[in-house]
């Protein structure tokens, strides 16, 4: 019975964080909120808590160092704790990122992803460098650039170095993390930067849905334990990812209502 209750109390704090979560991104402009940037300083991800991701696995950057502001690594820390009681643990995937990075990743999804969903795949797929990935681009009918470049935002932003409205990820406010069972990597449905509705951080709790690949229902809980540790640890939520969070920048204030204490910031 007090298992069944704690089931149900995660179900209402993560329906609860849906709601909150997705009634801000509908209703309001991130980029239009006030920062007041507080100089808080990056520090470096320990190297137990990192797995740089686009250094070891994609080989986007030769650079494996990981950076954060110190109180997003300070709330990474007390999440991992939480989920370090139920047996499972977190690694930090992606930090604070250059606007170099940025804009790889922006036009390596766009290859990637989106050209699929506006039935340019194979016309992409044929260009070797993201010199060309960007020509190509260009030479595409303004109206269809625009939609194409609005549908690939939703995952990656575009590189900013404005401190009004800079990229998420270099205010050193934004962190992906992911979920670790028994040593290694957990199934969480789909792999890390899937960008399709099988990400979204709710997706798991919607009535008609894919099944998950692996053990769904497993897949469910382990989602929603990460959602929730990160949360009780002070982060907010981004409803198509999963896996990213924020804490102190503008996407952070939107959804708490607030100014951003992060801008744009360098090691």
């Amino acid at each position: 019975q007090s298992k069944w209750r704690y089931v149900v109390l995660d179900y209402i704090r993560l329906q609860y964080l849906r709601y909150v979560t997705l009634h801000a991104y509908r209703s309001g402009d991130w980029r239009k909120i006030p920062i007041k940037d507080n100089s808080q300083r990056l520090v470096k991800v320990p190297e137990e808590m990192a797995f740089p991701f686009y250094a070891r696995v994609m080989k986007l950057v030769a650079d494996e160092r990981m950076y954060l502001r110190e109180e997003v690594l300070e709330r990474v820390m007390r999440a991992s704790v939480l989920l370090r009681q139920l047996g499972l643990d977190l690694r930090v995937y992606d930090g604070w990122r250059s606007v170099e990075l940025q804009e790889t990743l922006f036009w390596f999804y766009m290859r990637a992803f989106t050209a699929n969903k506006f039935n340019q795949k194979e016309r992409f797929e044929r260009l070797d460098s993201f010199v060309d990935i960007k020509a190509y681009f260009a030479s595409l009918p303004p109206e269809t650039q625009a939609v194409m470049h609005e549908a690939n935002r939703t995952y990656v932003s575009w590189p900013s170095k404005d401190p009004a409205a800079p990229s998420p990820h270099t205010t050193g406010g934004a962190v992906d993390v992911w979920l670790i069972e028994n040593g290694t990597e957990a199934n969480l449905g789909v792999p890390f930067d899937w960008m399709e509705e099988e990400a979204g951080a709710f997706y798991h709790l919607k009535l008609l849905r894919k099944q998950l690949a692996g053990n769904d229902k497993k897949v469910c809980r382990n989602r929603t334990k990460m959602i929730l540790a990160m949360a009780s640890s002070g982060f907010s939520c981004y409803g198509p990812e999963f896996w990213h969070f924020n804490y102190g920048n503008q996407m952070d204030a939107l959804v708490k209502g607030r100014c951003a204490c992060y801008s744009y910031i360098e090691p």
